[in-house]
């Protein structure tokens, strides 16, 4: 049905008097029509990811396709054009022929070298940012906590990774490795945990502490630029969820925080106080309780992924996504390493 429908489409075109003329540029809008399928298809299939059409269309993918596109049908009716033509030369007299035609040489050679420049720096400019390595460093465990099982969730969080990675810090946390003054300020500050963290975090990168105090006057997590503090202590909040989902879940969520902060803020309206909630993972729920029924349904809404997307590139939204899903944590072989080796075991 379809092959029929462009059948008849095609030869209606052809027969139209104008054809001729316009079909270099029909070829060419048909070109960038094709190079859309086909980046989608690359993205699917290389990634995982199935975005939404308008999440696509949004995307510096899809925006780059439609730069050159219209950058080559300007291109071709620029060339079309004869301003300031003059009766033809003699064939083979070239100095004639650019004294002859030099109003249209330099007006075409300016307006090329502007159109190229202009998609240059387009595509430069669209271009996913290179996110940094984060550390981990355990302030604190709770004692239902096994280090080295947290580590070896860790270590599986960057499996799938191929551009950032997290790195577990093992040294037992000291304030005395503050300077007195440091020590002073963070003493003062509303989450002196989270102030640590910075000075760390100033000094070898970005970091996540995770510790079993409880955070004053927030529930679970607490973020600032490049640091984040997650605590167990809420435990009872998010049970029976075991702390180890719990932080799965926590540490990919705390890190797109750190790199978003890091290259252009976070998402609008971002853990805004609300009365309701769709159960988004940049969303605080009116009831804290509720944590767990968000850790098991976490999603990215269509701007949050067109926001990932954009910003970090279509891996790290597919593996982010994925992430979140916990699925990973779920499957068998992830499930009994913890079992057997670690003692742990799921709620699920």
């Amino acid at each position: 049905m379809l092959s029929k429908i462009w059948d008849i489409a095609f030869d209606t075109l052809t027969g139209w008097r104008y054809w001729a003329a316009v079909q270099p540029i029909v070829l060419i809008l048909l070109a960038g029509l094709a190079g859309q399928l086909l980046a989608f298809e690359y993205v699917r299939s290389q990634y995982g990811l199935t975005p939404s059409l308008g999440v696509f269309l949004g995307s510096y993918v899809s925006q780059r396709i439609f730069l050159v596109t219209t950058a080559v049908a300007g291109l071709w009716l620029l060339f079309r054009l004869q301003p300031g033509r003059a009766n033809r030369p003699a064939p083979g007299r070239i100095r004639t022929f650019i004294t002859t035609h030099r109003p249209a040489i330099l007006y075409r050679a300016t307006v090329t070298v502007i159109v190229l420049a202009l998609t240059a720096w387009v595509w430069v400019v669209s271009s996913p940012t290179q996110v940094s390595h984060i550390t981990v460093k355990f302030m604190g465990l709770s004692d239902d906590l096994r280090s080295d099982a947290l580590a070896y969730l860790v270590y599986e969080l960057n499996r799938p990774q191929h551009e950032w990675h997290f790195d577990v810090d093992f040294r037992p946390f000291n304030e005395l490795e503050l300077t007195s003054v440091e020590r002073q300020s963070c003493d003062q500050d509303p989450q002196p945990l989270l102030c640590y963290a910075e000075k760390m975090a100033a000094e070898s990168g970005p970091i996540i502490g995770i510790t079993g105090q409880p955070l004053n006057g927030t529930a679970f997590a607490t973020h600032r630029g490049m640091a984040s503090i997650i605590s167990t202590a809420d435990a009872a909040r998010y049970a029976p969820l075991s702390s180890y989902e719990y932080l799965a879940y926590k540490i990919i969520l705390q890190s797109m925080l750190i790199h978003l902060d890091a290259h252009g803020g976070l998402p609008a309206n971002s853990f805004v106080a609300t009365t309701s909630s769709m159960g988004g993972v940049f969303q605080t729920a009116p009831d804290p309780d509720t944590l767990k029924s968000t850790i098991l349904a976490a999603r990215l809404s269509p701007e949050e992924q067109g926001l990932l997307l954009n910003r970090f590139g279509p891996e790290y939204l597919a593996v982010c996504s994925n992430l979140l899903s916990l699925e990973w944590l779920y499957d068998g072989r992830v499930r009994t390493n913890l079992e057997k080796v670690f003692a742990v075991k799921l709620s699920k």
